[in-house]
């Protein structure tokens, strides 16, 4: 016997809430991101290395920005 939520696709079952950004908060996060990979194209592109160092603070810079992307690498 199948229950009504399952046979009614006008009543979907809630199964999370997804909190999701202001518009405002998205882009600065595009900013963010945006100067970070300028950051790290300009450092490729004078010659230099990136260095592990360098790939590590960007990475951080990355996960602060978007905190979600830490939370996702952490559950690997």
């Amino acid at each position: 016997m199948a229950t009504k939520h399952v046979d009614n696709p006008d009543n979907p079952e809630v199964l999370a809430v997804v909190l999701l950004p202001s518009a405002a908060e998205r882009r600065r996060r595009e900013v963010m991101l945006a100067r970070l990979m300028l950051l790290a194209a300009d450092i490729v592109l004078s010659g230099d290395p990136l260095g592990l160092e360098t790939g590590r603070d960007l990475i951080r810079e990355v996960e602060h920005t978007f905190p979600e992307l830490a939370i996702q690498r952490d559950n690997l």
